[in-house]
C-alpha cells in the first residue's frame, strides 16, 4: 500500500494520468465502419459531461435578456438558490446549494459560501477577498467589482449542470466543497457546417414610485419634534425644511424623470462550426449591451469562443478550447458609493434636492468624473487524450483561467467640497491546473463492467493587486496620478505635482496537489457502486496537517428491469446514497505560517493608512486576530439518499432526495482577554449541520404529435441550517451584531423584543426606586419597551433573542411549456418562502436625529430616498433623541417576511422554418425563429421595502439595490 501512495505522490511529475479500456466482445461491424464508430465516440470524451439528473433546461437560453449562466439557472435546479441584492447590470450574484455551511459575518464572507462553476472543466477563479483588509467602508470591494460569471455568453453554452451528489462533487475536489456548476460550451461538429446567428433588441421599463418633497418630510418629522422636541431642537431644525419658500426642496419633486429612464438593450452572436470525423472546431463571437432603467448604469460584453478538435491518429486525439471577453461597467453614482470608495465624510446637513433641474445640474457636474470599470477575462483548455489499447486511456489536460480588473476614477473637486479624488486599481487572479488521468475500463459479456481510474491534479493560484489613491491634486484638469517612470533617476515613481498619493499592493498564492484512486462497477445497468480515495495537499495549511485523506461511496439499484419498464403504473424506480468527505480550501495564507498576527499601525478612522505624509503612527490594536499552531484542514461531509421514479411510461417523473451536509472544523474568531492585546484568537471548531429535501416533478401532460404538446415541472428545495459546535466547546459566541447559539440556525437575528411604548411615567417599572435602565441609561415616556428575558431588571446584550432567518426555508419554481405546431410558450414562476429581512431602511428614516448628528455616511440622503419607500403606518412615534436609540435597527419591529412569489419569464416564439413554402424555398435553413420575452413581470409579497430580492446576503435590506426593472425583448434566431 505504501507503494501505492508512493507512486502517486511522483505521479503529478510526469503529469495527470487517465485511462480508459473498452474490451468489447462483439465484432459484427466492419473495420471502417468500427473506426469510425470509435473516432465519434472518442471525440465525445474530450469534454465530458458529469451525467447528472440536475440538468438545466436550455430552450429559451439565447432568447431570454439574462447576463450569466448563474442568472439563467435561477429556479432552474432544487437545491441551487440564486440571491440578486443589486439589479445594477454587472454586479455579483450570491450562490448556495444545500443550505449556508458558513456564518455570514460581512460581505466579504459571502464568498466563502459559493459554489464553484466549471466551463470546460476548468474552475473559474473569485476574486480574493484580501482587498477589504484596506477598506474602511465594505460596501464595494475595490476595483470593478463584477460578476466573475458575466463573462461566459449563453449563446456558447452546450450545457449546465448542477453538480450535488457527493461521489461526483468528491472526484472534483476542494473547489467543489459547497457544490459545483458544471457548463460545457458547444464543440465543433463533424459533418456539414451548420451557421447560427442570434439578436435580440429589449427594452427596460422604469418601475412606479412615489416621489416626494420637503413637505413630505417635513409632515413626517414634525409629528416628533411636537411630541418630544425641545425648543432647542426646533431652533436647529434643518434649513432646507424649515424654509417652505425654497422651491429646490418645496418645489417639484420629479427627480425620477431623470433617474428612473427607458434604457435598450440588445445581444448579437454568430457562430459557425463544422468539419470532419478526423478534425473540427468551432468558433462564436457577439457583443451584448445591457442596462439598468436606473442611474443610467450599464454593462457591456465583447466575446469570443474558438474551438478545435482533432484526430491525428486513432489512438490520439487532442481538442482545445478559448473562450475569452472584454467586459465593461457604468456604476451607479450614488453618493454612498462615492465616499465610500474615496473614504471620505462631507458636510451633509444638505440633502440632494428632489427636484429634476436641480439634479441635472448636479449630473451635469458629474458628467466631468472618471469610473472606468473594466474585466478582462478567460479561460483555456488543452487535452489530449491517448489510447494504449481500446479500454486503456490516458489524459493529460492543462486548464487555465485568467482574469483582471481596472478601475480608474477621478472625482471633481466640484463633487468633493473643493478636493479633488483620484484613485487606480490594478488586479488579476490566475489559475491553472495540471492533471493526468489512467482509466481502464473492462466489460464482459456476463454483464460486468469495471472501471479505475489512476490520476493527479496540481493546481497553482495567484491574486495580486495594487491600490493607489490620492487627494486634493492641483486642478482638475490633472486626472491622474502621474509618476516619475524612470527606475534610473532618483525621484523614481514619485508622484508630480504635489498629490499626497497611498499606495497598497498585495498577493496571495494558493498551491494544492491532489492524488486519488477511483473505481466503479456495474451489473446489467441496474446495480452501481462507485468508491473513491483521494488525498489532498495544500500550501495554504500548516504542515504538520498539510495533507487531507477524503474517501467517497455511493451506490445505485434500479429495482425494475428494462424489459418491464414499458408496462404497468411504475415505469422506473431507482434507489441510490452515497457519502463524500471533501476538504475546505483556505484562499489566506496566514494559516499555514504558523503563530502571527496583523498589527494595524494606522489611524483609527481610517485602516488603511499607515502613516501620514511619511510619519510613523504609534498604535497598537491587532484586528485580524491571533493565529496559534495546530490550524488544520477544514472539511465537509456529504450524504445523500435518492429516490428516482417513473410512472406512465415515464411520462410523469419524481425525483426525491434527502441530504445532510456537515461543515466542520472551520475557522472562526474566538475573544480573548484585553490584557493579551489581541481583537481574538483564530481557531478550528466550528460546525455547521445542513438538512433539507428536495423534489423534482415533471410531467408530459399533452403529448399529440401534430396537436398541443404540453410539459410542466415543478422543484423546491426545503432547507434548514444549524450549529453543532463552537471551538473550546463553547455553547455561544457574538461577532458584531451577529450571535452563534449552538443548536440554532447561524442565519437568525439576533434582536431585541419589542413590547410597545413607554406612554406615561408609570409605564416604565422602577425598582429599589430606580428605574428599568438601558446599558446604565434609565428609560424615559416615549421610549420603546424592550422585553426583560433574563429578569435582571436591566435591558442589554443578554436580553436579545434569537429570531427569523436570513435564508429562506423553501425555494423552488414552477414552468410550463406549450408547443403547438410551430408555436412555443414558456413561463417560469419563481419563489421563495419562510425568510425575513431587517429593514434597515426603515431604521434609517425614523433615526435621522442620530444619523444626521454622527457626521458618518448612514447620514447620506440619496436622490432616490425622496420616495415613499418606507410604510409609516407600521412604526410607532418614539423619542428619537434618546439615548436609548429607539429606533435602533437591532430589533423585531423591523422583522419582515421576505417571502415572494414571481412571475420571472416567459417566452413566446414561432419557427418560421417548419413552414413548407420557407423549406421548399431555403433548403439549408434549420431554423427561423421569432421570438418575443418578458421578465420580472410581477412579484406577490408582503414586505413593504418593495423587491425582497433587493436584500443583501445577511438579511439587511438597506435600499440601494437598484430595482430589478421589467424588461421586455424581441428577437430573431437563425440556423443554417
Amino acid at each position: 500500500m505504501k507503494k501505492l501512495w508512493c507512486f502517486l505522490c511522483i505521479m503529478p511529475l510526469f503529469g495527470q494520468v487517465v485511462a480508459s479500456t473498452n474490451i468489447r466482445w462483439q465484432d459484427t461491424v466492419q473495420d471502417q465502419a468500427v473506426h469510425e464508430i470509435l473516432l465519434k465516440s472518442r471525440f465525445q470524451t474530450l469534454y465530458n459531461k458529469q451525467g447528472v439528473k440536475d440538468s438545466v433546461r436550455l430552450a429559451e437560453i439565447e432568447n431570454l435578456p439574462f447576463l450569466s449562466p448563474v442568472h439563467y439557472t435561477k429556479g432552474q435546479v432544487a437545491g441551487l438558490y440564486v440571491q440578486e441584492a443589486n439589479g445594477e447590470p454587472g454586479t455579483p450574484k450570491n450562490m448556495t446549494i444545500r443550505g449556508l455551511g458558513t456564518p455570514i459575518f460581512s460581505q466579504k464572507d459571502a464568498v466563502q459560501t459559493q459554489p464553484t462553476i466549471y466551463v470546460n472543466g476548468v474552475p473559474i477563479a473569485r476574486e480574493n477577498n484580501f482587498t477589504y483588509a484596506i477598506q474602511q467602508y465594505q460596501f464595494n470591494r475595490l476595483g470593478p467589482a463584477a460578476d466573475n460569471f458575466a463573462g461566459i455568453d449563453l449563446s456558447t453554452v452546450a450545457s449546465i449542470e448542477v453538480i450535488k451528489d457527493p461521489v461526483r462533487l468528491a472526484k472534483l475536489g476542494p473547489l467543489a466543497a459547497n457544490g459545483a456548476i458544471w457548463i460545457l460550451t458547444k464543440a465543433g461538429k463533424e459533418g456539414r457546417r451548420e451557421i447560427s446567428f442570434n439578436s435580440y433588441f429589449g427594452i427596460s421599463t422604469p418601475p412606479s414610485v412615489t416621489p416626494v418633497n420637503a413637505q413630505y418630510e417635513n409632515y413626517f418629522r414634525q409629528q416628533f419634534y411636537s411630541k418630544y422636541g425641545s425648543l432647542s431642537d426646533r431652533l436647529t431644525y434643518p434649513g432646507y425644511l424649515n424654509d417652505s419658500t425654497n422651491i429646490n426642496y418645496y418645489g417639484p419633486a420629479n427627480w425620477n424623470q431623470s433617474y428612473y429612464q427607458n434604457q435598450p438593450l440588445y445581444n448579437a452572436n454568430l457562430g459557425i462550426r463544422g468539419g470532419s470525423e478526423r478534425a473540427n472546431f468551432a468558433f462564436y463571437g457577439g457583443y451584448t449591451n445591457n442596462g439598468s432603467t436606473a442611474d443610467e448604469t450599464r454593462f457591456r460584453r465583447y466575446h469570443a469562443l474558438f474551438n478545435v478538435n482533432m484526430a491525428p491518429f486513432e489512438w490520439f486525439n487532442m481538442g482545445a478550447v478559448v473562450n475569452a471577453n472584454r467586459n465593461t461597467r457604468d456604476r451607479n453614482r450614488s453618493l454612498r458609493d462615492r465616499f465610500g470608495e474615496a473614504a471620505y465624510v462631507p458636510d451633509l446637513s444638505v440633502p440632494m434636492s428632489p427636484n429634476r433641474n436641480v439634479y441635472e445640474q448636479y449630473l451635469d457636474v458629474y458628467n466631468q468624473a472618471i469610473d472606468d470599470n473594466i474585466v478582462n477575462s478567460g479561460q483555456a483548455l488543452l487535452t489530449f487524450d491517448v489510447y494504449f489499447l481500446r479500454n486503456l486511456k490516458y489524459n493529460t489536460s492543462l486548464g487555465i483561467d485568467y482574469s483582471e480588473g481596472y478601475r480608474d476614477v477621478f472625482f471633481p473637486s466640484s463633487l468633493m467640497e473643493r478636493n479633488n479624488y483620484m484613485s487606480n486599481y490594478f488586479g488579476y487572479s490566475q489559475r491553472y491546473l495540471y492533471s493526468n488521468k489512467l482509466t481502464w475500463d473492462y466489460d464482459t459479456p456476463s454483464a460486468y463492467q469495471v472501471n479505475l481510474s489512476l490520476g493527479s491534479i496540481y493546481q497553482e493560484d495567484l491574486y495580486r493587486y495594487s491600490y493607489a489613491r490620492a487627494y486634493d491634486g492641483p486642478n482638475d484638469f490633472v486626472k491622474i496620478n502621474v509618476v516619475e517612470g524612470n527606475s534610473n533617476e532618483s525621484g523614481y515613481l514619485q508622484p508630480v505635482g504635489g498629490l499626497y498619493v497611498s499606495r497598497w499592493s498585495n498577493r496571495e498564492d494558493y498551491r494544492m496537489h491532489s492524488v486519488y484512486l477511483s473505481g466503479a462497477f456495474r451489473y446489467k445497468n441496474r446495480l452501481e457502486v462507485d468508491a473513491l480515495l483521494r488525498y489532498d495537499g495544500s500550501s495554504t495549511v500548516q504542515p504538520d496537517s498539510r495533507w487531507l485523506f477524503t474517501p467517497a461511496v455511493s451506490a445505485k439499484y434500479d429495482m425494475i428491469e428494462k424489459e418491464s419498464m414499458t408496462h404497468g403504473l411504475l415505469s422506473q424506480f431507482t434507489i441510490g446514497a452515497g457519502w463524500a468527505r471533501i476538504g475546505k480550501p483556505t484562499m489566506t495564507s496566514r494559516y499555514a505560517i504558523g503563530p502571527n498576527y496583523v498589527a494595524d499601525l494606522a489611524w483609527g478612522s481610517e485602516s488603511g493608512l499607515v502613516s501620514y505624509n511619511g510619519f510613523a503612527v504609534a498604535s497598537r490594536p491587532y484586528s485580524e486576530g491571533w493565529i496559534g499552531y495546530g490550524m488544520d484542514w477544514p472539511y465537509t461531509e456529504h450524504a445523500s439518499v435518492d429516490l428516482d421514479a417513473g410512472f406512465l411510461a415515464n411520462r410523469l417523473n419524481a425525483r426525491l432526495s434527502g441530504y445532510l451536509k456537515k461543515d466542520q472544523n472551520q475557522v472562526v474568531p474566538i475573544p480573548v482577554p484585553a490584557e493579551y492585546g489581541y481583537d481574538s484568537q483564530l481557531l478550528n471548531g466550528l460546525s455547521v449541520q445542513n438538512s433539507g429535501l428536495e423534489l423534482t416533478l415533471a410531467a408530459q401532460i399533452l403529448t399529440a404529435e401534430k396537436g398541443l404538446k404540453w410539459n410542466s415541472s415543478l422543484n423546491f428545495n426545503w432547507n434548514r441550517n444549524k450549529l453543532t459546535a463552537l471551538p473550546n466547546g463553547l455553547q455561544e459566541l457574538a461577532v458584531g451584531q451577529r450571535k452563534l447559539q449552538v443548536g440554532h440556525a447561524i442565519d437568525q437575528f439576533w434582536l431585541f423584543e419589542n413590547k410597545g411604548t413607554y406612554v406615561d411615567q408609570v409605564d416604565i417599572p422602577v425598582q429599589n426606586g430606580e428605574r428599568l435602565q438601558f446599558e446604565g441609561v434609565p428609560f424615559e415616556v416615549g421610549d420603546p419597551v424592550w422585553k426583560d428575558q433574563n429578569g435582571d431588571f436591566k435591558i442589554d446584550q443578554d436580553d436579545r433573542v434569537m429570531r427569523g432567518h436570513a435564508m429562506p426555508k423553501l425555494v423552488g419554481a414552477f414552468q410550463h411549456n406549450f408547443s403547438y405546431q410551430n408555436f412555443d410558450l414558456a413561463f417560469q414562476f419563481y419563489f421563495a418562502l419562510g425568510h425575513q429581512a431587517l429593514n434597515q431602511r426603515a431604521s434609517s428614516k425614523y433615526d435621522f436625529v442620530n444619523n444626521e448628528a454622527s457626521n458618518s455616511l448612514a447620514g447620506i440622503r440619496e436622490v432616490f430616498h425622496w420616495q415613499q419607500d418606507v410604510d409609516i403606518r407600521k412604526y410607532p412615534i418614539y423619542n428619537p433623541w434618546s439615548a436609548v436609540v429607539p429606533y435602533r435597527v437591532e430589533q423585531d419591529l423591523f422583522l419582515e417576511d421576505a417571502s415572494f412569489l414571481k412571475l420571472r419569464s416567459v417566452s413566446l416564439s414561432y419557427d418560421l422554418a417548419k413552414l413548407s413554402t420557407v423549406q421548399n424555398r431555403f433548403k439549408s435553413l434549420r431554423k427561423a425563429a421569432l421570438f418575443i420575452t418578458g421578465t420580472n413581470l410581477l412579484t406577490w409579497t408582503k414586505f413593504s421595502g418593495g423587491d425582497p430580492e433587493l436584500i443583501d446576503f445577511d438579511g439587511y435590506y438597506s435600499g440601494y439595490g437598484l430595482p430589478m426593472a421589467p424588461v421586455t425583448t424581441i428577437g430573431v434566431k437563425i440556423e443554417l
